[in-house]
């Protein structure tokens, strides 16, 4: 919000921020910042141990990564393991680290010497930050471009499905979305699988457990960028009877709202020179209406961008049961319908 656009810059994914500090640093001989919640790390490993680490290019990076399933902490199952595992990851890694905790004094000097430390050795160093750190920020309000919102969008799709579709739903609050619409249609759709984690590798779960039957993939902006080039290979594999549904609000709505960039491309004609056969992209209520009656049925490969505000309720609630029933209830649905 108030930093200058050459000065803060949003990657796709973890690992890209890593090559773009490192580029930074080839410039101006500085030290970048690169943020991230340590669900993203495992996309840095890459860069950090063949490009920044010290055996390499030798690259000063401070990493500042937020300590999601800190261990005696409530939060997400997707947290858990890599809350549990984090610093012993990052030792293996040969990234020194520095706990801050609230004591102002005590944290910025852990900053100063992370800083030097980067600079002298030429490596990356690592700042933990967990929940209670930082203080309560809302960020700037900016008015929403696009009057559909996503939960209507997920419910209208729930009421023209037969119920016999396959329903992969990517990580954040789609998938919370989807579950209490489906809940509140009767459980319609037995066949889903919520993905909780692994951003970005939702769309090809729903590839691998396509086999001829319709397949629904209910995607997310920020996820679909994450790792885009998932596109070509959807296109070569699925064929036919795959609707690849992306429901974008131009945001990464559940880690704080940061923009993603996907309102300035053409998600539809990106998916059409990978291959896509049908490409829609959805900006109100009349043409999700029209493709809901005309072309939802369509057996043909198809790529929807569905084009919504950043709304969602306060009270949405959570799945019950945990990731293993999920797998479980989504398996035993599957052979039921074989």
């Amino acid at each position: 919000d108030h930093a200058a656009p050459d000065d803060h810059i949003i990657t796709a994914n973890e690992g890209l921020a890593v090559g773009l500090a490192s580029g930074y640093h080839f410039r101006t001989g500085k030290i970048p910042l690169v943020y991230l919640q340590n669900s993203g790390l495992g996309n840095t490993i890459n860069p950090l141990t063949s490009l920044a680490d010290k055996e390499m290019y030798s690259v000063p990076i401070l990493l500042l990564i937020g300590w999601r399933g800190k261990p005696g902490t409530k939060d997400e199952p997707q947290h858990k393991k890599m809350g549990k595992i984090l610093l012993y990851m990052l030792t293996i890694l040969d990234i020194p680290f520095y706990i801050l905790d609230t004591e102002e004094e005590s944290s910025f000097k852990k900053i100063d010497e992370a800083i030097e430390l980067a600079m002298n050795e030429k490596m990356p160093v690592a700042l933990i930050a967990a929940e209670e750190i930082f203080s309560t920020y809302s960020g700037t309000a900016e008015g929403d471009k696009y009057s559909l919102v996503r939960e209507y969008v997920i419910k209208e799709i729930i009421a023209v499905a037969k119920g016999d579709e396959q329903v992969v739903c990517t990580t954040g609050k789609i998938g919370r979305e989807f579950y209490e619409q489906n809940k509140l249609a009767g459980n319609k759709i037995s066949k889903y699988f919520l993905s909780v984690g692994a951003m970005g590798h939702a769309n090809h779960i729903a590839l691998g457990v396509h086999a001829g039957e319709k397949t629904i993939m209910l995607d997310g902006d920020g996820a679909l960028l994450m790792h885009l080039g998932s596109l070509a290979t959807i296109a070569k594999q699925a064929k036919e009877n795959f609707i690849h549904i992306v429901i974008n609000n131009g945001s990464h709505e559940s880690v704080g709202g940061q923009p993603t960039g996907a309102f300035d491309i053409d998600c539809c004609a990106v998916a059409k020179a990978c291959g896509y056969k049908k490409g829609f992209c959805i900006t109100n209520d009349d043409e999700l209406n029209n493709w809901l009656q005309n072309h939802f049925t369509d057996p043909a490969l198809q790529f929807v961008e569905i084009k919504t505000n950043r709304f969602s309720r306060a009270d949405l609630g959570r799945p019950s049961g945990n990731p293993s029933e999920w797998k479980e209830n989504f398996m035993n649905a599957i052979k039921k319908k074989i």
